[in-house]
């Protein structure tokens, strides 16, 4: 029996814990083939078990240049060794004045940018990348309004999948101190469309730099503008596209540095200041319940006491830090206290490190053979 004549069943299982580099290059060995790798469901199955196993991860590194100019780079993600420069003017089709990383899910990375023309701003973070750096494809996000003439407005980004209809979905909120505006990006259907649901207008949200989608729902950290109160979670559920307020605990003398998702878990990031050094306390979010409770995971200390930016929290409880002074990033080991230097060629200062895991989603279409 040739292995073109392998029972369907079995052929999907072997395919589906291949590298997608193999993938790519076994979809064009024949019409049978070329539809079983390109059905969504194989896909998901590929993305099912690339995630559970991650045998080929890589990360996704944001940063400038010693000129100041943005950088985009992927490492691989165990010796975050640089594997190459993303070309961000093919992505986007005009000059970068700077990048954000959205988020990453299932392979798929979600990055905006400010544009430049002849030198001019063409508008804020309103552009919009899709990205699989597995297959090399791209795809450029319709163009969204914003009321630029209007003082005060500004825009926040989601992103992540829809399993319900298998999509890839973007989330922009749009608010100012009275009103909220929400629209959502399908990209099954390629367009924008507005919707009901938006959170509190005195909900004053902010992104973190840190990954922040899990299960099917992205988060945010707010403040209540109307009340002093602390700092809570804000999800958006990109099923049901419906938004949660999600309550945290009192951060009593901690200074809040952010959300991230640690161990498969929601999790808060509490900077605790000392007088040489200082600490990270990690909360994570406890959804087994009833009433969802907060577990204090880890603590990371101590950090070297000089002026370092949290990019990461590495699966091995080491940390990535910035330093946004001296510029370049290292590794730290609260464990053995050890600082291991990460320079890049021509880096300035590090802002994001994302991980992800490589998957053959496909941007547009079902792709063609090489």
């Amino acid at each position: 029996m040739s292995s073109r004549e392998l029972p369907e069943d079995l052929l999907t299982e072997i395919l589906s814990k291949l590298p997608v580099k193999c993938l790519g290059r076994f979809k064009c060995v024949s019409k049978s083939w070329y539809a079983l790798i390109t059905n969504p469901n194989f896909i998901t199955k590929h993305v099912t078990w690339a995630n559970s196993h991650n045998p080929h991860r890589m990360a996704i590194l944001s940063h400038w240049n010693a000129c100041g100019n943005p950088r985009v780079s992927t490492l691989f993600n165990e010796t975050l060794q640089l594997s190459g420069d993303v070309d961000l003017l093919q992505l986007f089709q005009h000059q970068v004045g700077e990048v954000v990383v959205v988020g990453a899910c299932n392979g798929i990375i979600c990055l905006s940018a400010t544009l430049r023309e002849d030198g001019k701003w063409i508008s804020g973070y309103e552009h919009l990348v899709l990205w699989n750096p597995a297959t090399r494809e791209s795809k450029m996000l319709p163009p969204i309004h914003r009321p630029w003439d209007l003082p005060g407005y500004f825009s926040n980004f989601g992103f992540g999948f829809d399993s319900k209809t298998n999509d890839y979905k973007v989330v922009r909120i749009l608010h100012d101190n009275s009103q909220s505006e929400v629209a959502v990006y399908s990209l099954s259907a390629d367009s924008w469309r507005a919707i009901d649901s938006t959170p509190h207008p005195s909900y004053s949200i902010n992104s973190s730099s840190f990954p922040s989608y899990l299960n099917g729902a992205f988060y945010w950290w707010a403040f209540d503008m109307g009340e002093i109160s602390q700092p809570f979670l804000v999800s958006f559920d990109m099923s049901n596209e419906v938004f949660q307020k999600v309550l945290l605990l009192p951060l009593e003398a901690s200074l809040f540095e952010g959300i991230a998702v640690v161990n498969d878990s929601v999790a808060l990031i509490l900077r605790c200041e000392g007088e040489l050094d200082y600490s990270f306390d990690i909360w994570a979010l406890n959804e087994s319940c009833v009433e969802r409770t907060w577990t204090k995971l880890l603590t990371i200390e101590p950090i070297p006491p000089y002026r370092w930016d949290l990019i990461q929290l590495r699966e091995d409880g080491s940390v990535l830090l910035s330093d946004p002074n001296v510029g370049g990033f290292a590794l730290y080991g609260p464990r053995t206290q050890q600082m291991r230097d990460l320079r890049i060629n021509d880096s300035r200062s590090c802002s994001q490190l994302i991980s992800y895991t490589e998957s053959i989603v496909f941007l547009n279409g079902s792709g063609g053979c090489a």
